[in-house]
């Protein structure tokens, strides 16, 4: 799946196998659609079956140097609804903090008492929140900074001081 590629430690080439056939051989590409690393027979074997043409597939390589573009370029797929089946989970409830489908909001969820959004407008929201959040600690960063680098010169100050009274008895 593609959290190997976004976990902290991004792994080696050498230790991606190939997800889509028994061999265990070294993956070489991945894609992105499918969410699967691919040997290269079995590389080979997705671009030629029809059903698989239009995906996109990188190397692997290439994501394990830059991992954000798995996160970039995977198509985001709605997961289904537990209670309503095969129904998108595109909503998220603000009160419930809760994804749910539109047939939830009939029930469940109803607007008169439920504050929900579609997914991809609170994504949106968060990121914007998440951006405001990152500017101001580094904001708060800098003046730590400078903070720091305040004390610095006040310890040398004193240690300065403190060395010439001594020198002076």
């Amino acid at each position: 799946s593609r959290l190997r590629f976004v976990r902290l430690e991004v792994p080696t080439v050498s230790e991606i196998i190939c997800d889509s056939c028994e061999e265990r051989l070294p993956a070489v590409m991945w894609c992105m659609e499918c969410e699967n690393s691919l040997c290269n027979d079995c590389n080979m074997a997705h671009k030629r079956m029809n059903a698989f043409k239009s995906h996109v597939t990188v190397a692997v390589e290439e994501l394990t140097k830059n991992p954000s573009l798995i996160l970039s370029s995977a198509p985001e797929k709605a997961e289904a609804c537990k209670s309503h089946s095969k129904q998108p989970l595109d909503l998220y409830c603000r009160t419930c903090s809760n994804l749910i489908c539109r047939d939830c909001t009939l029930k469940d969820h109803p607007r008169e008492t439920h504050d929900f959004a579609f997914v991809g407008e609170v994504v949106d929201e968060e990121r914007e929140k998440i951006k405001e959040v990152t500017a101001s600690l580094k904001g708060l960063i800098e003046r730590m900074r400078t903070g720091v680098k305040r004390i610095e010169e006040c310890e040398e100050e004193v240690d300065m001081r403190s060395e010439e009274r001594r020198l002076k008895k």
